[in-house]
């Protein structure tokens, strides 16, 4: 059996690496393998943003014809460079390890602002020629400037050292696998859910000729099919789309227990409104399918929450954005519970948005020394509304997980909790026996009547009380029910509901991903 095989590879670092870290992997299985350098017309052109070199083989073609010229074996590309049909004779047999698929947002020291979201200060330059990345900025910063940034991974760095933008963005896995010296840069990785990656981000895709049987032979060792399965998902959304590589789409899929489930994020070409969706199924092609149905819908749904409209103000922008109509009524009234004076702690634990707005209510100070830990990402931006950095924030998941993580930060130190006087205290008895728990009730709930003028759609609850509290008032009317944690759909099923919807995560933008993608 032939054991020379012949790597085609781009000439930049990132894809360099790439090539070398396959040749290690078949060298490894007793192969002799060769890493062609071949220029493409993408390094080539310096003067177009991505958006207009992007899905049009600007990447790939001189790979390919290479290819089928037999002049090369093998192909290495970055997954989430080709396009979603492999050219006449060609065929992805194979791809990789998935790498860490988040972008990372690398900022200049002087332009950091850590009470904005993002990290930035208002009205921060930030460098990048992809739409989708300009898409999901702008929906989460608006009062940035974005400009367009290109070269190989090594030059952009290079370009926010020499300080021609504030911030720039990149795809993790490349800074990575290249290990690049970023100081004094300030590195801010932001998680896929929160900000969705391009499709197969992170993945390698190993193209040969559709017919080199020795080839599919030789890559079945290296291929990782639960990778596939994934990225089918992704990819899939993306060819139905019909965009190209330049459409502006993030998707992510990962597997769960139960399955698999999917972000994705759309700005449509045709000018309407930015939309997020999650949808959750047992089968990739499936759950393709329901993204791209929520991703196309048109229709208006009637949405209520129970939370007042400045208690949500993304998700009823979202929903807004969209053309639904969104009922904010919480049926849960709230009295501020006078503290005369909070006890010197180590930390001070906030659970939630309101208790952070009970305690500053007051007047209270935060003694000087004293650390803050925020349950979660909305609870953190509710203290930085206050002036306030938190020194911990949990992950937006399980408050459990929340709570062992946050044990390792606290263990042996003076904890003060500021409560309602209904909280379930999920933290405070992971930590006892361990750290000293102090707690200052700061606020109390107490139901109230409300009446809705109109049967909605969709109901979204954000606590077990909230839930009580509705169900004496209105019943259970007819619809499709989403809860914000676990606890809430427990209090759901309890009243008898066989079905629920429940977020991923306990936050404004898992609720509205979630409502988008029903």
């Amino acid at each position: 059996m032939n054991k020379s095989i012949v790597i085609g590879s781009r000439g930049s670092d990132l894809a360099l690496w790439q090539a070398h870290f396959t040749r290690e992997q078949l060298e490894a299985l007793g192969y002799i393998v060769e890493i062609r350098v071949i220029k493409t017309q993408g390094d080539k052109i310096q003067h177009l943003s991505f958006d207009k070199l992007e899905g049009k083989g600007f990447f790939t073609k001189e790979l390919e014809e290479a290819l089928l010229d037999q002049s090369i074996d093998l192909a290495v590309h970055s997954h989430k460079d080709l396009p979603t049909v492999s050219a006449p004779g060609l065929a992805i047999a194979a791809v990789s390890y998935r790498e860490d698929c988040s972008e990372s947002l690398l900022i200049q020291p002087d332009a950091a602002d850590p009470l904005q979201p993002l990290g930035l200060k208002m009205g921060a330059v930030v460098g990048t020629s992809s739409l989708r990345r300009k898409s999901q900025l702008l929906e989460i910063r608006p009062d940035l400037e974005i400009r367009d940034l290109r070269g190989n991974v090594p030059t952009r760095v290079q370009k926010l050292h020499a300080k021609e933008y504030d911030a720039i963005m990149l795809a993790s896995a490349g800074l990575n696998r290249l290990q690049l010296n970023l100081n004094p840069l300030i590195r801010s990785i932001l998680p896929p859910y929160q900000f969705i990656p391009a499709p197969a981000q992170g993945v390698l895709a190993y193209q040969i000729r559709e017919s080199d049987d020795r080839m599919h032979e030789v890559l079945r060792a290296i291929h990782h099919s639960e990778v596939a399965e994934a990225i089918y998902a992704e990819r899939r959304i993306l060819n139905q789309l019909d965009g190209g590589c330049q459409l502006p789409l993030g998707a992510w899929c990962e597997s769960t227990s139960r399955g698999f489930r999917l972000w994705a994020s759309l700005l449509p070409l045709d000018g309407s409104a930015f939309r997020r969706v999650y949808v959750e199924s047992a089968q990739p092609k499936l759950l393709a399918e329901k993204a791209l149905l929520a991703l196309r819908r048109s229709e208006s749904k009637h949405v209520y929450i129970s939370r007042e409209p400045e208690e949500s103000p993304l998700f009823i922008k979202r929903m807004q954005q969209l053309g639904y109509k969104t009922t904010a009524i919480n049926p849960i009234a709230y009295s501020t519970i006078e503290v005369p004076v909070i006890p010197y702690t180590e930390w001070i634990f906030f659970s939630s948005k309101r208790t952070v707005e009970h305690f500053f209510q007051q007047s209270l100070s935060i003694p000087t020394g004293t650390r803050l830990a925020a349950l979660g990402s909305g609870t953190a931006a509710a203290l930085r509304s206050e002036g306030y950095q938190a020194d911990f924030v949990g992950s937006d998941g399980s408050t459990r997980d929340t709570a062992l993580a946050f044990l390792e930060k606290a263990k042996g130190q003076q904890v003060l909790f500021p409560i309602s006087s209904e909280s379930l205290r999920t933290v405070q008895k992971t930590l006892e026996g361990h750290a000293a728990v102090h707690e200052v009730v700061v606020y109390e709930p107490q139901p109230r009547k409300i009446q809705l003028e109109e049967q909605a759609d969709v109901y979204v609850f954000t606590s077990p009380a909230s839930v009580t509290a509705f169900y004496q008032s209105c019943g259970l009317p007819n619809g499709q029910y989403v809860s914000i944690g676990r606890t809430t759909s427990e209090a759901l099923r309890a009243l008898g509901l066989k079905y629920v919807h429940q977020a991923p995560f306990t936050n404004e933008e898992a609720l509205s991903d979630l409502v988008t993608g029903l």
